[in-house]
């Protein structure tokens, strides 16, 4: 495994050079710049920004950065192999860094760049390993970066929005779980010595003290229970059979389905206009946007779709059977056909899609807001009313 090193070393002329390299070891650093022809004063491990020394992982939005700069060296007259170089050194992530350096050995070895990059599949999806391979035999590389890094940008922020819209609901959900636990670990103990005299209490008052009594005991264990049922869906996320599961319960909520069917109709409109753009043909161009669809039962009606647009039928028409995009966006979709003029139609399916989509999530979080207190306000404002009528209870008994 290669690791970044730091060296300082001298020219002939005698002039200071202070850099990077990448080397196996220590001795094979010194044995690259002397084929350099540098005089080696020093080389060591960069402890500071030690190539491995960042744990974290490559996200999308450094693949997204990564791209876009990719995208504009190439614009700028640069080879693949030293844009590759290039992005080594710039890249936002050390875990990023180590794969355009290993993509970089490959390409410089005669591998093409689709090849390398299909060696990290977390990283890059279906329609960026295929629009590569296009783009490589077609010499449009500037051009498909450029698309590759705009469409990744827009589903970064399609994803930011959705995570924004999100938030706030869930800090009114996690500020009701915390003021349940309050009064279950703190209020109600310090009032069970109210009811100790008592020889009878009432059924809700006796389950009121025994819930309190479990929580108070159990707390350790609660925790546990609510950190290993988080990282349980994570964890099924992660595995493509149970995420299609967990995609069709939610698919068929009230709410949340509606924004997984929003997000899939963006995906697909976009990764359309994408691969048009680029001159794929239709039937390619569909078979593409169908892979980067995450849901099953969506994926199943596109792809009849597509079947009967290989065998001839109108686009729009074939959509029209799957209830995958409204009306409107069907009649765009017709109107590009008949013009020629799909990778448009396409994108202003996206915009409108988008639109949409946004709208949805305002309507969806001022849905969900006043809900959840109108949640949290049951849960502790019932809590509080058993814990009063236990009171008044109390003194009714020693009257």
């Amino acid at each position: 495994m290669s690791q970044k090193y730091k060296y300082k070393a001298l020219t002939h002329s005698g002039d200071k050079v202070s850099d990077y390299l990448f080397a196996v070891d220590e001795s094979a650093a010194r044995s690259e710049l002397k084929k350099q022809s540098l005089i080696v004063v020093s080389v060591e491990l960069d402890a500071e920004k030690s190539f491995f020394s960042n744990k974290k992982n490559a996200s999308a939005s450094d693949v997204e950065q990564s791209t876009n700069q990719l995208a504009t060296l190439l614009e700028n007259g640069l080879r693949i192999n030293d844009a590759l170089e290039v992005l080594i050194d710039t890249a936002p992530s050390e875990a990023l860094g180590k794969v355009w350096h290993e993509v970089f050995i490959d390409v410089q070895a005669g591998t093409p760049l689709y090849k390398s990059l299909q060696k990290y599949p977390e990283l890059f999806d279906v329609l960026y390993l295929e629009m590569t391979n296009i783009a490589e035999n077609t010499g449009t590389l500037p051009a498909v970066f450029r698309s590759l890094a705009d469409n990744l940008a827009f589903q970064r922020d399609l994803k930011s929005k959705t995570i924004q819209a999100l938030t706030y609901p869930l800090i009114i959900f996690m500020v009701c779980l915390c003021a349940v636990f309050a009064i279950f670990n703190f209020v109600i103990p310090n009032m069970e010595s109210i009811f100790t005299s008592a020889t009878e209490l009432p059924g809700y008052t006796q389950w009121l003290l025994e819930s309190s009594r479990f929580v108070s005991q159990n707390n350790l264990l609660i925790f546990i229970l609510m950190a290993g049922f988080v990282l349980t869906l994570i964890t099924l996320w992660r595995q493509e059979s149970t995420r299609q599961t967990l995609i069709q319960w939610i698919s068929v909520m009230p709410l949340l389905g509606g924004m997984i069917d929003k997000a899939e109709q963006i995906r697909f409109s976009s990764a359309m206009t994408l691969t048009l753009q680029s001159g794929l043909n239709l039937s390619e161009s569909l078979a593409l946007s169908i892979k980067t669809l995450n849901s099953a039962v969506n994926k199943q009606q596109l792809e009849l779709a597509k079947i009967k647009v290989d065998a001839g039928s109108p686009l729009a028409e074939s959509l029209s059977s799957s209830y995958f995009l409204d009306r409107i966006s069907l009649s765009l979709i017709k109107v590009g056909e008949q013009s020629g003029t799909l990778d448009s139609s396409f994108a202003e399916v996206t915009r409108r899609s988008k639109t949409n989509f946004e709208s949805w999530m305002i309507k969806l979080t001022s849905l969900l807001e006043p809900l959840l207190i109108l949640i949290m306000g049951g849960i502790v404002g019932g809590v509080v009313v058993v814990m009063l009528l236990s009171i008044v209870s109390v003194n009714d008994i020693s009257l």
